[in-house]
């Protein structure tokens, strides 16, 4: 009898055991990121200052664009208020951010490597990837002439990526170029790319690749009156931009399940198509074809 009652209880601990790893931060009384937020009042928001129109310092000194509008949106609907903070973008897709910002709205393309890092929201919206020149430059014409040339993009960005040919997106399938850059020249920011193409015809780049729409904008109010730049080809492909979150902070299940609701409410009610409007003059919020 003893010796049975003793494996009887053995089983219930292993049984009470498993069951505690299972339930992972609620057995331990850890508190979900998302009760740390609405605790503090607070969630804080990590974002490129140098990206417009997605984000950017306006005349007064101040964050706006897309995505601050959209993290304002975001934060108004937590019911708590909005801090942004500036790190550099390798710092954001690393993850291990050791709660030094609770979320990245930053136009972040969904791919299999950041996920090893970051979690993910439903996607927000999709821009296209494209090429631009100098103004002056009459020898690129089509995106064949690109090869051999000196290309700037942003680093540890999916531009980058395509270039290398090694680029994953989420969901989507890229087509690779037959032709090789002779140099693919990184910056901190794409906004550091367009500066250096800006200065000339092949004085330090002979092409960028970005977002279409931050060229866009480049060209309109961009280099204290407008970038001398002109795009070159369609776009090469689609990303998916979606919410980040650290995986090493944990657990996190419920926030990123009430950002998804969120996402999904801003889409259904028009929020993002307006703001896509205001900020791009077009609805980038749902893939093209569809």
């Amino acid at each position: 009898m003893k010796k049975a009652k003793f494996f009887g209880l053995l089983i219930i601990t292993v049984a009470l055991l498993a069951l505690a790893a299972s339930c992972g931060g609620a057995a331990t009384g850890e508190k979900d990121a998302l009760d740390e937020i609405m605790e503090a009042g607070k969630l804080v928001v990590s974002t490129d200052p140098n990206y417009a129109p997605q984000s950017f310092l306006n005349d007064q000194g101040e964050l706006d664009g897309f995505d601050v509008d959209v993290a304002k949106e975001v934060a108004k609907r937590l019911g708590v208020e909005v801090e942004f903070v500036t790190p550099e973008w390798d710092l954001i897709t690393s993850g291990n951010w050791s709660k030094r910002w609770d979320v990245s709205i930053g136009s972040m393309t969904i791919t299999p490597d950041r996920k090893e890092a970051l979690y993910f929201t439903h996607p927000y919206y999709y821009t296209p990837a494209q090429f631009a020149v100098h103004s002056d430059n009459t020898s690129i014409q089509s995106l064949e002439d690109l090869a051999g040339k000196k290309i700037g993009v942003c680093s540890e960005c999916t531009y980058e990526k395509y270039l290398n040919k090694t680029l994953q997106i989420e969901g989507e399938e890229v087509t690779f170029p037959d032709w090789e850059a002779g140099e693919v020249r990184t910056y901190g920011t794409d906004a550091d790319a367009i500066q250096d193409l800006a200065l000339g015809d092949g004085v330090r780049l002979d092409a960028i690749l970005s977002a279409q729409p931050t060229i866009y904008e480049a060209i309109q109010s961009g280099c204290e009156g407008g970038c001398p730049m002109r795009m070159v080809g369609d776009p090469v492909y689609y990303e998916p931009l979606a919410f980040a979150l650290d995986k090493s902070r944990t657990p996190s299940d419920k926030l990123l399940a009430k950002l998804n609701e969120i996402v999904d409410a801003m889409h259904e009610d028009g929020t993002l198509t307006q703001l896509s409007i205001k900020w791009y003059g077009i609805d980038l919020t749902t893939k093209v074809g569809q």
